[in-house]
C-alpha cells in the first residue's frame, strides 16, 4: 500500500508555507468551509500544485460533522447596516415573515468607529457554512441549519441518497465549477479531480451512532464506484477504545478500502494504554484486510505506526497534534516548539525549562545531536541553549495596546516554529515508512533512555508496539 504524508492548509497565511513546502508532502488537504472562504486563491494553489507534479494533489475535507453539532460553532456575530439587520438575518437563516427574529440575535456596537455609527451587530450564519448547506442537503434540511443542530432523526432514506450524492458532486466539482463559462471551456477538462473523494461523517458517539454511519457509508459506497473513494471514521475516543472491532468489522464489508481515522479528543501524549491500544490494533488489523489507514489528525507518535499497518497521516501547519469536534474559540497565539524526540508541542519557555531540567542542548553541537538538527534549528541554535529563547521565543508587545504587560510572539517567531515543525515532522515520515517494527521499538528505546522525564507517553507506545510486534 502507498504511504503519504499530506499536510491541511487552514489559513490564508500559512499559503506561504505551501509555496515553500508544499511539493515535499503527499498532497495537500483543505477544509470546505475554508475553501468556500477562499475558492479563488485555493484553486489556483490547487492548479499549480497539480500542474508541477500531477501525482501530489489535493483533498477537500467536506466536514459534514459541525451540522450536528451545536449551531454557535457555524455562527458569529456580524456588522451590518442597521436598517438591513432583520433582512439579513431573515435571508441568511431561511426565517420565514411569519416568524419572529430573537432580539438577542441584533446588538449594538459597543464604541463604534465614526464608519460603524450606523451599523449593528447580527448573530448570522457564517457565509462559508450557509454555502456548504445548501450545498449538501435538501431544502427542507437546509433551512434548519442554523436555527439548530441536524439529528439522526432528520434523516430519512431518500434523504441520506440525496445527501450523500450531493456531497460527493461537491468535491468532484469543487473547482471545476469555477471555471464553468464559456471563458474558460477549454481550459475546464484539464482542471484536476481531488486525490480522493471523503464519505460524509458525523461523530459517533455510541452505537446508534455507529448504526446511522452504516446507513451513510453503504450508500456512499454504492454511490461512489471509483477505487479513490474513502470512508471517514469520526469517533469518540471513550467509544472506539471500547468498539474498535465492531467498527471495523463494518467498514470491512464495504468495498471501500481506504478508511480516513479521526478519533475525537485523542491526545497521542496522554491517552490510556487502553486507548492507545486500540488505535494500534485499528491500524494493524485493517492493514491485515487490506485496508489503508489514514490519520485525519495525526499526533506526535503516529508515525511510529507506518511499520505496524498506517499508511498516511495528516498534520496541519498552525496547531496541535489532535482536534476536538468541538472546537476551542478565541485565545492569545503562542509560539509552540516541536519536540522531536519527544514527539509533543510546546510553549518555547515551557520547552525550554524542559530541556534544562533535563540537562539536553545546552551547547549547540549538543542540541543538534540531541533535541534538532534542522535547518531552522541550525539557523538559531548557534552557541548555546540560551539561543533558544530568542530565537524561537521572539515576543513584542501588541501595536494596539503598548501598555500592556503580556508580550505577543513576533511573526518570525512564529513562522520559525512552523517551519522547523513541518521540517520535523517530514523527517519522521521519511524515516518511519523505510523503518522495521523492531527499528521502530529501538527508536523508541533509545528516545526513552535520552529523557528523564515527561515521558511516559513514550513508554505507553513503546509496549503497545513491542506486544503487537511479538
Amino acid at each position: 500500500m502507498e504511504k503519504s504524508f499530506l499536510l491541511r492548509i487552514g489559513s490564508n497565511a500559512e499559503k506561504q508555507y505551501v509555496k515553500k513546502m508544499g511539493s515535499l508532502f503527499s498532497g495537500l488537504v483543505v477544509r470546505a468551509n475554508y475553501f468556500e472562504s477562499a475558492p479563488g486563491m485555493l484553486s489556483a494553489l490547487f492548479l499549480k500544485f497539480d500542474s508541477l507534479n500531477p501525482s501530489k494533489g489535493f483533498i477537500i475535507d467536506p466536514v459534514t460533522y459541525v451540522f450536528m453539532l451545536d449551531s454557535k460553532y457555524i455562527r458569529s456575530w456580524q456588522k451590518i447596516n442597521g436598517e438591513k439587520s432583520e433582512e439579513k438575518i431573515r435571508k441568511d437563516l431561511h426565517i420565514d415573515v411569519s416568524e419572529n427574529v430573537p432580539n438577542e440575535w441584533v446588538r449594538t456596537i459597543q464604541d463604534p468607529t465614526e464608519k460603524q455609527k450606523n451599523k449593528v451587530e447580527i448573530y448570522n450564519i457564517k457565509k462559508a457554512y450557509r454555502k456548504l448547506a445548501d450545498s449538501y442537503f435538501t431544502p427542507n434540511m437546509a433551512h434548519e441549519i442554523g436555527k439548530r443542530s441536524l439529528v439522526k432523526e432528520d434523516f430519512s432514506e431518500q434523504d441520506i441518497r440525496e445527501f450523500v450524492m450531493k456531497v460527493i458532486n461537491y468535491q468532484v466539482q469543487a473547482i471545476s465549477t469555477r471555471y464553468d463559462t464559456a471563458k474558460y471551456s477549454d481550459f475546464k477538462a484539464i482542471v484536476p479531480r481531488p486525490l480522493m473523494i471523503l464519505s460524509p461523517y458525523f461523530l459517533i458517539r455510541n452505537q446508534s451512532d455507529l448504526d446511522f454511519m452504516e446507513r451513510i457509508w453503504k450508500r456512499f459506497d454504492s454511490q461512489y464506484t471509483r477505487d479513490d473513494g474513502a470512508i471517514v471514521v469520526h469517533c469518540a475516543a471513550e467509544f472506539f477504545e471500547i468498539n474498535y472491532r465492531s467498527i471495523l468489522e463494518v467498514v470491512a464489508k464495504l468495498s471501500k478500502k481506504n478508511i480516513f481515522l479521526w478519533i475525537n479528543k485523542f491526545d497521542e501524549k496522554k491517552v490510556s494504554s487502553t486507548q492507545l491500544d486500540g488505535y494500534i490494533k485499528f491500524v494493524s488489523s485493517a492493514y491485515d484486510q487490506g485496508i489503508s489507514v489514514t490519520n485525519l489528525y495525526a499526533g506526535g507518535l503516529s508515525s511510529f505506526l507506518f511499520p505496524f499497518g498506517l499508511t498516511g497521516m495528516v498534520n496541519n501547519i498552525g496547531y496541535g497534534l489532535q482536534r476536538d469536534a468541538e472546537p476551542v474559540q478565541g485565545g492569545i497565539p503562542t509560539a509552540q516548539f516541536y519536540i522531536p524526540k519527544l514527539h509533543i508541542r510546546a510553549q518555547v519557555l515551557a520547552t525550554y525549562d524542559l530541556l534544562v531540567k533535563n540537562e539536553l542542548g545546552g551547547t549547540a553541537k549538543d542540541f543538534y545531536r540531541n533535541v534538532c538538527s534542522c535547518p531552522i534549528c541550525k539557523k538559531g541554535i548557534r552557541e548555546e541553549l540560551s539561543d533558544f529563547i530568542s530565537f524561537y521565543g521572539e515576543a513584542d508587545y501588541p501595536k494596539s495596546n503598548s501598555e500592556s504587560s503580556r508580550k505577543y510572539p513576533t511573526s518570525k517567531a512564529l513562522k520559525r516554529c512552523f517551519f522547523h515543525f513541518l521540517f520535523s515532522r517530514l523527517k519522521e515520515y521519511k524515516w518511519a515508512i523505510k523503518a522495521s517494527k523492531q527499528e521502530a521499538i529501538d527508536l523508541l528505546d533509545s528516545e526513552i533512555a535520552l529523557w528523564r522525564t515527561d515521558k511516559d507517553h513514550l513508554q505507553r507506545m513503546r509496549d503497545a508496539l513491542d506486544a503487537i510486534a511479538k
